[in-house]
């Protein structure tokens, strides 16, 4: 069974995957705008385009951890429920 404490780690690192797969979607919109309106240097877009292809990556891994995090409470907070149905035969 979970404790208090464990529940409101997993809650945060949740929250925390879900601001950096914030950040990575931002930071693409951030360079397409760059972009479309002639902000950058030719130089500047063989690293641009390295920035989206990490940008890209870690969205993906962090869409990852998620769904993991995400299926990991599901079980964990299915067992804590079984686990806390009183027993019939018990008196």
């Amino acid at each position: 069974m979970l404790g208090y404490e464990e529940k409101v780690e997993r809650l945060e690192l949740l929250d925390a995957v879900a601001d950096a797969g914030r950040l990575a979607r931002g930071l693409d919109q951030l360079l397409e705008s760059l972009a479309h309106a002639d902000q950058l240097d030719p130089l500047d877009v063989e690293g641009i385009l390295a920035l989206r292809s990490i940008s890209e990556r870690c969205a993906e891994r962090i869409d990852g951890a998620a769904r993991i995090l995400e299926a990991q409470n599901e079980v964990l907070y299915a067992e804590e429920r079984a686990n806390a149905k009183p027993r019939e035969n018990e008196r």
